[in-house]
Order: structure tokens, then C-alpha cells, then sequence
């Protein structure tokens, strides 16, 4: 009896100990699995983190050139004002979805819901992202205006009503994510509720179409054009041809860099949107994926569109150095009359 007793505690205590065993295997794997998410997350939302910083210092130089000097307040350079602006809101609006929600837990209910529209859920920020794509197409036809009829596009007045415009069609191409956004109070992020799966999927599709694949045509079609027209032009008596040849070779240069970076930034989302279906983890990883194609789209476009222009650069370097601290007022000692005096009007005031 007392061998039962003894066999059967032994058994007991190894049935226990494999049981101890078999949970802390399942707990370090969970353990091991929610760091492996919380450090991609985390890796990711520094990558994000740095390309907002890098979108906020550099479209924020460009608005500043643009306003402080008025020689580089031009037809196009106000287009690319108005550029700098789109690409600094993607920044902004997409700090709270990217970054903060991260590191906040957000409220559910009605004011989870109109968080996830307005604020954490992105939406203005994909407004203002369809906007730049559209304003970059408007830059594309203004310079195929400007290179294929130089005087006709010196004499025309630009509308002052296509900006908004602009911006009005990418508030209402994003529409429909501002209505469905809500927030899931189960996964605890912002969920865009459509009615069903192909209602969304159309929606994607339409949103890539119009926002990626559209830009990309008509603005590979005129940049075409216009290095076809550069190349094909007859020179003007008295021009250097070395001069010129290193002109059209800088424009094409850009036209080409503007081409690769947008077709680089915009053709994978669209590719991944077609083939959600097919691919593990479908629109979960086709977002943020999108995210950081936008936001890397954004921070590139100060640097391809106006920081190559040498124009700009000089008009940069002068508004950081009108920004140092004035240097004393100087008075310049006149000889009159064999005897210098001190006026006020021979004041010189020297700005380092």
C-alpha cells in the first residue's frame, strides 16, 4: 500500500512538472512573440518617425524660401508652395496613426470614432497625400507649357481657383474612408467598416488608380515630351552649345530623378493593392506598406523639386544667413575740408 501510495505521488509530481513545463514553453513563446511584434512595431515607427522629420524640416524650408525672397516667387515656384504645403500636412496628419498610437491608448464609443476620422485614423493625411499627387501632376503640365511654348506661358495669368480644387477632389477621394473609419475596441486600433469585402476592394483599387497609376501616366507621357522637345530644339544664333547641351542635361536629369522616385514610391503600393488577395496578411500589408511609400514620397519631393535648383540653394543660403544677429551700426568718418566729422547720414549698417 505504501508502494501504491509513493508510485502514485510520483506520478503526480512528473504529471505536474510536465504540465509546469509544457506552460512555460507556451508562455516564452507568447513572450517571444509579442516582442517580436513590439520590436518591428517599434522599428517601424522609427522609420516613420524619422521620415516626418526629415518631411516637416525640409517642405518647411521650402515655404520659407519661397516667402522670404521675392525673386523666387514665380508661377511654378508658388506650385511648389502650395506642393510643400500638401507634403508637410501628410507629415502632421499622420504623426497620431504612425507614431502616437503606439505609445496611447485611445477611447471607445462615439469619441473612438471620431478620433479614428479625424485624427488617429490617418484620413486628412491620405487627403493631402492624393493632393501632392495631383498638384505634381499640375507642376508636370506647367513645365511641358513652359518648355514647349516659353512665350505663350510668360503671358498667361495662372487660376487661382485650381489649387483648391485640388484639394477639394483629394478630400472627396477620401471620403469614403472618413465615413467608415471607426475605432475596434477588440484590436484596439482604427478600422475602416465597410459593408463588404468587394465594396472595399473596389475602393482601393479606385483610390491606387486615381492616386498612383493616373499620376504616373500623364506624368511620364509629358516628361517625355518634354525631353524629346529639349533634345530636338534648334539652337539660337549666338548661343554657347556647351551651355546649352549642359542645360537641357540637368533638365533631363531631374525630369528622369522626378519620374524614378514617384514611379519607386507609388508603383509597390498599387502592385500590392492588385494582389491583395492572394498575399498573406492581404490589406494589413498593404497599409503600412502605402504609409511609408507616401510619407517617403512627401520627404523626397523638397529635395527632387527645388534644393537641385541652384537658384534656390543661393535664395536658401541668404535667408539662414539674414537670420544671424545683426552686427552694430557703424559710423564712416568723412573728410571735409581737411577735417572729418561724424554724420548720421553716412550710416552703414553691415549684415553678416
Amino acid at each position: 500500500m505504501q508502494i501504491t501510495t509513493v508510485l502514485l505521488l510520483h506520478a503526480v509530481r512528473l504529471c505536474y512538472y510536465s504540465i509546469l513545463q509544457t506552460d512555460n514553453a507556451t508562455f516564452r513563446k507568447d513572450f517571444r512573440s509579442r516582442m517580436a511584434i513590439s520590436t518591428s512595431s517599434l522599428v517601424y515607427a522609427l522609420f516613420l518617425a524619422v521620415m516626418i522629420s526629415v518631411n516637416i524640416v525640409g517642405n518647411s524650408l521650402v515655404c520659407l524660401v519661397i516667402l522670404k525672397k521675392k525673386a523666387m516667387k514665380t508661377s511654378i515656384n508658388w506650385l511648389l508652395f502650395h506642393l510643400a504645403i500638401a507634403d508637410l500636412l501628410v507629415a502632421v496628419f499622420f504623426v497620431p496613426p504612425c507614431i502616437l498610437s503606439h505609445f496611447i491608448e485611445q477611447p471607445s464609443g462615439v469619441t473612438g470614432d471620431l478620433l479614428c476620422k479625424f485624427i488617429t485614423g490617418g484620413v486628412l493625411g491620405w487627403a493631402a497625400a492624393s493632393a501632392s499627387s495631383f498638384l505634381l501632376v499640375v507642376i508636370a503640365f506647367e513645365r511641358y507649357s513652359a518648355t514647349t511654348r516659353p512665350l505663350l506661358s510668360l503671358s498667361r495669368s495662372r487660376p487661382s481657383w485650381l489649387v483648391p480644387i485640388l484639394w477639394i477632389i483629394g478630400v472627396l477621394l477620401d471620403m469614403p474612408s472618413l465615413v467608415m473609419s471607426v475605432f475596434d475596441p477588440e484590436i484596439q486600433t482604427c478600422v475602416e467598416n465597410f459593408p463588404d469585402y468587394s465594396t472595399m476592394r473596389a475602393y482601393y483599387l479606385a483610390w491606387s488608380f486615381a492616386n498612383s497609376v493616373m499620376p504616373i501616366c500623364i506624368m511620364g507621357y509629358l516628361y517625355a515630351r518634354i525631353i524629346l522637345c529639349l533634345r530636338n530644339r534648334v539652337l539660337l544664333p549666338g548661343s554657347c552649345p556647351r551651355a546649352v547641351s549642359r542645360s537641357k542635361d540637368k533638365v533631363t536629369k531631374m525630369l528622369v530623378s522626378v519620374s524614378v522616385i514617384f514611379v519607386t514610391c507609388w508603383i509597390p503600393p498599387a502592385v500590392l493593392c492588385v494582389l491583395s488577395p492572394v498575399i498573406p496578411g492581404g490589406y494589413a500589408i498593404v497599409y503600412p506598406v502605402t504609409t511609408a511609400s507616401a510619407l517617403l514620397n512627401s520627404s523626397l519631393n523638397p529635395l527632387v523639386y527645388t534644393l537641385h535648383s541652384q537658384q534656390f540653394r543661393k535664395s536658401l543660403v541668404s535667408v539662414i544667413s539674414c537670420s544671424k544677429t545683426k552686427q552694430p551700426p557703424t559710423y564712416k568718418a568723412k573728410k571735409i575740408n581737411g577735417s572729418a566729422i561724424k554724420s548720421s547720414r553716412q550710416l552703414e549698417i553691415n549684415i553678416s
